[in-house]
């Protein structure tokens, strides 16, 4: 049992320190990707980037986490108090139909998407909700891990 632990353990050092590939860390350039958004369209990180150039706020959210569900709220407030941030939720380790409906009822002020396999790789989480604070020049400047208040929002966006 213990020698599962320690490999496990192993593994996830070495996910969350990029040696497997190209992993969100802070203080590092944010991984690229492009995400299929519900209700239509696409959103990619480099054009995000060169075309809009606001500092984003990528929150990762599932339909079965209750914390997830309790923190779309603030989210919302916070993307309608502060224009000058995007704020895009992606669905992870979720069915698409599950997503939708999440959406449907919850009704966000942000653009939510469905995350591929690229993406989950590159955006690792212990556990949800995630959210990653991505600078205006693409750099990961914070991640937190649980449910985020509008307050902290606001004092931990670049």
């Amino acid at each position: 049992m213990f020698v599962g632990v320690l490999a496990i353990g192993f593994a996830l050092t070495w996910a969350l320190d990029g040696e497997g590939g190209d992993v969100a860390r802070k203080g590092d350039p944010a991984p690229r990707f492009t995400i299929e958004l519900i209700g239509g369209g696409a959103f990619d990180l480099a054009e995000h980037l060169e075309d809009d150039g606001r500092p984003l706020v990528l929150n990762l959210w599932a339909s079965w986490c209750a914390p997830c569900r309790e923190e779309i709220p603030a989210l919302s407030a916070f993307a309608e108090a502060n224009p000058g941030t995007a704020v895009i939720g992606v669905a992870v380790e979720d069915t698409a139909e599950d997503a939708l409906e999440l959406a449907a009822e919850l009704e966000p002020s942000y653009p939510l998407g469905l995350a591929n396999s690229g993406f989950e790789g590159s955006y690792p989480n212990l556990g949800l909700p995630v959210t990653y604070f991505i600078d205006a020049e693409g750099v990961v400047t914070d991640v937190f891990n649980g449910v985020l208040t509008v307050e902290r929002l606001e004092a931990m966006t670049p």
